[in-house]
């Protein structure tokens, strides 16, 4: 496939979805919200993290076994096409504040030239969306094989086309404050094990909370993923309201999603009409609304 001929593979849905064919794979979207909670409560979609859903003649197949099938010569425009599909499909939903977190293998583009090809494409892909690119946060995985002056110039190249950079794991260790130097993140997924290990006593929780907000001030926000359990609703209310990544919220969706009714946007001049209305022997809209655990998560020990 030629770096030229990648929107040719796109196929819109009768559905407004968009897929794409390559050679026998059918390739789709998956979008998995990231929440932040509102003072009443109620979850409201901040983020779409896009997943790569591979499937041949019907079979899924992992995007790990999809990926290892393409040639290597192949590999750049594939990765690329699967960003293009995550930004159109997003796009689509017409979300007006929600940004989206798309993965990269940074390992394919390794010269300048690789570099300004793919950020045209993204930009391409975000006009198309009619998505500012400031709302598309590109998640730099790093691997110890990596060239660090590289993937600096790469996120350089990529904040100065207008794009967001997100990371992932981040565990407080040198080498995660050096990735804050080098890469200028707008998102921050902290490691799930790690973070566990911080909530056994308050004296823990309270070292997140100072983290959180240090992350905050620099306008950088910070995701707790892997909620499965009402508790770490309540540790995410202890540490000050990072934003929230789960299957206990919502599982991912092929698109065209669900999110739209599930999850409407509110006008923040219609939320406290709503709200009067609520009390007055109303409802509040289907934006689901955080269980408050009688336990809270992280208290342990304190």
């Amino acid at each position: 496939m030629s770096e030229r001929s990648i929107f040719s593979n796109l196929v819109r849905q009768a559905d407004g979805a968009f897929s794409a064919i390559y050679g026998p794979y059918l390739l789709q979207s998956a979008l998995q919200p990231i929440f932040a909670e509102r003072p009443d409560g109620r979850l409201q979609i901040a983020v779409l993290k896009g997943l790569i859903r591979a499937s041949s003649h019907g079979t899924p197949c992992s995007p790990t076994d999809f990926f290892q099938s393409v040639p290597e010569d192949e590999r750049v425009a594939v990765d690329g096409l699967c960003r293009s599909l995550h930004i159109l499909n997003a796009g689509a939903l017409g979300r007006r504040d929600v940004s989206l977190i798309v993965n990269f293998h940074p390992g394919l583009y390794l010269t300048p030239q690789a570099v300004r090809q793919e950020v045209e494409r993204l930009r391409l892909a975000a006009h198309e969306a009619e998505l500012p690119p400031e709302r598309i946060a590109c998640e730099i995985r790093e691997h110890a094989y990596d060239d660090r002056e590289v993937l600096a110039g790469f996120s350089a190249r990529l904040h100065e086309g207008g794009f967001s950079i997100a990371i992932d794991e981040y565990t407080g260790e040198d080498r995660d404050l050096e990735r804050l130097e080098r890469f200028a993140p707008q998102f921050v997924t902290f490691d799930t094990a790690w973070l566990h290990g911080f909530v056994e006593n308050s004296a823990g929780l309270a070292l997140l909370r100072v983290l959180n907000g240090q992350f905050s001030h620099k306008k950088i926000r910070t995701i707790v993923a892997g909620i499965e359990e009402p508790e770490m609703i309540a540790l995410c209310r202890d540490m000050g309201g990072p934003l929230m990544q789960g299957y206990l919220l919502s599982r991912p969706e092929l698109a065209p999603t669900s999110f739209n009714l599930t999850f409407p946007e509110l006008e923040e001049d219609m939320a406290q009409p709503v709200l009067e209305s609520a009390g007055a022997g109303g409802f509040l809209p289907v934006e689901i609304r955080a269980t408050r655990p009688v336990r809270q998560f992280g208290k342990r020990g304190a």
